[in-house]
């Protein structure tokens, strides 16, 4: 479903119309009750009807400056707001619109569908119902909320590896973690986390960069899946945490890829389905 040329022309000719009028006022303040009612659904109409079609289509400067300015006509839309406010957000939507709108909605280019690189991508990720996480994580990615899809997608993975190594049983994954503790030479002989986890609760209080290197230990990961998952876990962080360091599209494709290839797909962390 799209947004057309007509239904963008309305919207305009809508605005250009209660900017007419409120230049016709002859007193500094707005308080007939059609004109607070227009602005009010003109800002209603906006964020229900437009802005969740036009998200991925305007970039999210132009998306942004739209949805303040709807914003602020429903704020102004109580009694007695300056005229000259009025008409400061209604020329801040209408000076774009043209160049930003209309004619991209003559060119056919506007809609509500995501980016087709993330339908695509996300049309084969092994598993895309497995657990709510992923389902979750996908759906932020397809949004444009790129940080809560790297924080959400770390979570199906590692929520992945948990079940797994609860399904397997707790005490290979402690056994192997004393063993690498009592290393004095090789990889492992730094690690000084061994474990005692009895559930699957304690195994998620574990530090997931800990599990990390015991999947490894367990030859369940190699060293090079480890740094890449490990770069995974990062990203996550990236995310989850004040930062100026981006998520981009680029980055979440690659992050989902890494996960797909050594988790999910990966029959070392399938769990058998039940029988019945």
């Amino acid at each position: 479903m799209s947004v057309d040329h007509d239904t963008l022309q309305a919207l305009l000719t809508r605005l250009k119309a209660l900017r007419k009028s409120l230049k016709a006022e002859t007193v500094p303040t707005v308080g007939k009750l059609t004109l607070r009612n227009e602005a009010n659904a003109l800002g209603r109409d906006w964020h229900k009807d437009f802005a969740p079609k036009l998200k991925h289509c305007l970039t999210p400067e132009a998306l942004k400056n739209y949805g303040d300015q709807f914003t602020w006509l429903l704020k102004l839309s109580t009694p007695n707001n300056k005229v000259a406010s009025y008409l400061s957000a209604i020329d801040l939507i209408i000076k774009p619109f043209n160049d930003e709108l209309l004619i991209p909605s003559q060119q056919g280019v506007l809609g509500d569908s995501a980016p087709s690189s993330f339908d695509a991508f996300f049309a084969n990720l092994a598993n895309a119902e497995e657990s709510e996480y992923l389902s979750e994580a996908i759906a932020c990615a397809k949004a444009g909320h790129l940080r809560a899809a790297a924080v959400l997608g770390w979570s199906a993975a590692i929520d992945r590896v948990h079940r797994v190594l609860d399904y397997n049983g707790l005490d290979k994954f402690n056994s192997m973690s004393r063993q690498m503790q009592a290393a004095t030479t090789g990889r492992y002989r730094k690690f000084n986390k061994g474990q005692n986890v009895g559930s699957l609760a304690e195994l998620r209080e574990v530090f997931d960069s800990t599990i990390l290197w015991v999947i490894e230990a367990m030859g369940m990961i190699d060293t090079n899946q480890h740094t890449r998952l490990g770069s995974c876990f990062d990203m996550r962080c990236h995310g989850a945490h004040p930062g100026d360091a981006p998520i981009t599209t680029y980055n979440l494709m690659s992050f989902f890829s890494d996960l797909d290839q050594i988790i999910f797909s990966n029959a070392k962390f399938k769990i058998p389905m039940p029988t019945n």
